[in-house]
């Protein structure tokens, strides 16, 4: 009998030392290990290159990932992580070449160490995991109601190295002074204490966090005061896919823009994205071997779009962005107005004489059919030129035209609506629509800077007096005379008669 009890406390005693220790890690738990943005350095050549390998779970549960270097983006294939141990294949494609490296490393704590081989040699990476920025974090432009009054001010919330928030209550009404601020599980509360003349008091914020609203409530002892915020940037944030072009060829890239509008483009820090209405702008310094390289970009928000240019020592390119997760498309957001109907060439010619078109001019071409007009300008006057059509059969034109002429360097063509473009950083607008379309375009057209010019093929625009007016005979007959009426800024306004 004692013998018996001796076995169960035996068995007991293995049973609870087994329980003690934890079991075989999930493939839930792995993915959540690695999943995420690692900051890595690769030591070649004697030389550190900075990338960010990006890892995520696709629709069919499996781990996607792609490597973000300065010189663009690659995807990441085969790839395998368990019980801590790290591999995939980086594929790096352009133009027509492809090329393969091999990782192999571990995980361990937060860190990543491995090897990366190729037919060009071994480099050893080492990576941390980046950590992520709290959805408190960022510009809350806030609005109180007390009773009958509305106050406005500016909540600002910033995140150290070591994740611990801060807050500053920015206001024309007093001065305030935030501490204990917490977030958590959408959650956010702070302590304010606030003083106004000779009066000072405390009070505690309780909100929640929706995408970019803020909502919550103001307690102390004179009662509670309701606080509507929404974020300051908020179309702007979040992970962009880019496609940028040269004559060169197109590379891809990511632009991530967090709460506070600070950010990556690809590796590279960005300490602070700027938006204005639609228009957004960034400036950086690229640090490689030694030597420093100025990266400016300046485009336009509409639409989930980002479109714009990135100028740095080598030239200038076009980007197009949009947000990652959503697919590139060229849908049409609406039939076009017009049927297209190309200009002759000898009439695109004195279309751009009549305009005096320059080097440092910047052409628009509103509804540009197969580009004829900005190739012109650019292979003529080497000037920068972007054409716009709302037609993805047209803009598939154009980019071909552009190509073949091989003016990629100057020549941006983008399917857009025309009636939604901002046309103030123009010199020159050519036109060749219909009557009615000029007119609606006049609101635009006065935001030009003075001294702009806009020709149009054809037809003329009501209301507004035109500096010339020139008719070309047609040869052929084939559309009869061709008339173009020049205008420059500021607009000349005149009489409309009703007849």
């Amino acid at each position: 009998m004692k013998m018996q009890v001796s076995l169960w406390k035996v068995l007991f005693f293995v049973l609870l030392v087994f329980s003690a220790f934890p079991g075989p890690v999930s493939a839930g738990q792995a993915k959540k290990e690695i999943t995420g943005d690692w900051q890595v350095k690769i030591e070649f050549n004697g030389r550190q290159i900075t990338s960010i390998l990006s890892f995520s779970s696709n629709k069919n549960g499996e781990l996607a990932g792609s490597w973000i270097s300065f010189s663009g983006l690659s995807e990441l294939k085969d790839i395998k992580y368990e019980n801590g141990e790290l591999s995939f294949v980086q594929v790096y494609r352009f133009r027509d070449s492809e090329s393969e490296a091999k990782f192999t490393g571990t995980v361990k704590r937060r860190k990543l160490t491995g090897t990366l081989s190729s037919d060009r040699g071994e480099s050893r990476i080492e990576g941390t995991r980046l950590r992520p920025i709290s959805r408190a974090v960022g510009n809350w432009d806030m609005k109180i109601k007390v009773e009958e009054r509305e106050f406005t001010a500016n909540l600002i919330v910033k995140q150290d190295q070591d994740g611990k928030l801060t807050a500053d209550w920015q206001s024309q009404w007093g001065e305030h002074k935030i501490s204990d601020v917490e977030f958590k599980k959408n959650k956010l509360n702070f302590k304010r204490t606030s003083k106004v003349q000779d009066r000072q008091w405390e009070s505690t914020f309780d909100g929640t966090v929706r995408v970019h609203t803020l909502s919550g409530t103001f307690t102390s002892d004179r009662g509670e005061i309701k606080a509507e915020g929404k974020r300051l940037g908020s179309a702007l944030i979040g992970k962009w896919n880019l496609e940028i072009t040269s004559d060169r060829g197109t590379r891809k890239q990511i632009l991530q823009i967090n709460p506070d509008l600070s950010g990556l483009y690809g590796p590279i820090a960005i300490q602070k994205f700027n938006l204005k209405d639609n228009q957004v702008s960034f400036k950086t310094t690229l640090e490689y071997n030694e030597q420093k390289s100025e990266i400016s970009f300046a485009g336009t928000l509409q639409n989930n779009k980002l479109n714009g240019e990135m100028t740095t020592s080598r030239g200038t390119r076009t980007v197009e962005g949009w947000r990652k997760g959503r697919t590139k498309t060229n849908k049409p957001s609406r039939e076009p107005d017009v049927v297209f109907v190309p200009t002759p060439q000898k009439v695109v010619d004195k279309m751009l004489e009549m305009a005096e078109v320059k080097k440092d001019d910047l052409v628009y071409d509103l509804g540009c059919g197969d580009g004829r007009i900005v190739v012109t300008a650019a292979k003529k006057f080497g000037c920068r030129a972007v054409g716009y059509d709302i037609s993805p059969k047209r803009v598939k034109e154009s980019l071909e035209n552009v190509k073949k002429n091989n003016v990629g360097d100057l020549v941006r063509i983008e399917q857009q609506d025309i009636f939604t473009l901002d046309l103030s950083k123009a010199n020159v607008v050519t036109l060749y629509l219909l009557p009615s379309l000029n007119v609606k375009l006049i609101p635009q057209l006065e935001k030009l800077k003075p001294g702009s010019r806009i020709v149009s093929h054809d037809f003329d625009m009501k209301g507004v007096k035109p500096d010339k007016v020139v008719t070309i005979p047609d040869e052929k007959d084939d559309y009869g005379d061709h008339t173009i009426y020049l205008w420059t800024t500021p607009l000349k306004k005149e009489k409309v008669s009703n007849e």
